[in-house]
């Protein structure tokens, strides 16, 4: 993977497919990603003081950012570093929820982007199926997060590799597993070959470790496993960061 701006748009009439009955019905949620650089002088410090600015701002604004999440990733395992610093990511349960938060963040916030320590090369808007949840994603929560770009066989869609992939997700949790997992497409066409890209994430970097070990040790070898036929996940790149914002229960 390079980094997510370069997901494809693959909402093909095929995923949508009426004619084939599936097992589960997909949980959705919107993701908006903005990928930057720091400007110079500024660091990662100052983006999470920026942060807090922001922050303050959302709570004079209402509950129109109350269902939001936000967390700030930097870049960690990744063949080339130099492409970003960071990765800006908002959580939505829906487009209203979202659309709402930038009809009032364009129409109030835009002051605020005059001390933003850091420059976006790339803001995605994505759409994202839920597979499972992580342990607990509080604000404060250090995480990791391992983007991978998935290629589908000929033949298989992805409301197929949902089936597949929640029922082994129901397996390893049952078995101790506290991986979040996502699949991800983005709203508009960009130049990568990929047709989806695949989100593990937890709400502690040391998790990351310890379900890496429990899928080697206890459920490589599983039948859920042995049936993820008809898609391939590669080119990871894994992110540390910081759950900023929870929303409001």
């Amino acid at each position: 993977m390079k980094i997510l701006y370069i997901i494809p748009f693959i909402f093909s009439m095929s995923l949508l497919a009426q004619d084939q009955e599936y097992k589960y019905e997909p949980v959705s949620n919107k993701a908006e990603y903005y990928i930057g650089s720091f400007n110079k002088g500024k660091n990662l410090d100052d983006l999470v003081d920026w942060y807090e600015d922001f922050a303050d701002w959302a709570e004079d604004q209402g509950d129109t950012y109350d269902s939001m999440t936000v967390a700030i990733l930097t870049p960690y395992f990744n063949n080339d570093l130099s492409t970003h610093d960071t990765m800006w990511v908002n959580t939505w349960p829906g487009p209203v929820e979202q659309y709402a938060g930038l009809d009032m963040w364009m129409k109030e916030g835009q002051e605020l982007l005059e001390d933003l320590p850091s420059t976006n090369s790339a803001v995605i808007d994505t759409w994202q199926w839920v597979i499972s949840e992580p342990r607990e994603m509080k604000a404060g929560n250090m995480m990791a997060a391992v983007y991978s770009e998935c290629y589908l066989d000929e033949g298989v869609n992805m409301r197929m590799v949902y089936d597949l992939y929640k029922d082994f997700a129901i397996y390893a949790q049952e078995n101790g597993d506290t991986v979040g997992r996502k699949l991800i497409v983005p709203s508009s066409k960009t130049t990568s070959d990929a047709d989806f890209h695949r989100l593990l994430y937890t709400s502690s970097v040391a998790e990351m470790g310890t379900n890496a070990a429990l899928f080697w040790d206890k459920l490589s070898d599983s039948d859920a496993v042995k049936a993820m036929q008809g898609w391939e996940c590669k080119n990871a790149v894994e992110y540390m960061g910081m759950a900023m914002r929870a929303a409001e229960q």
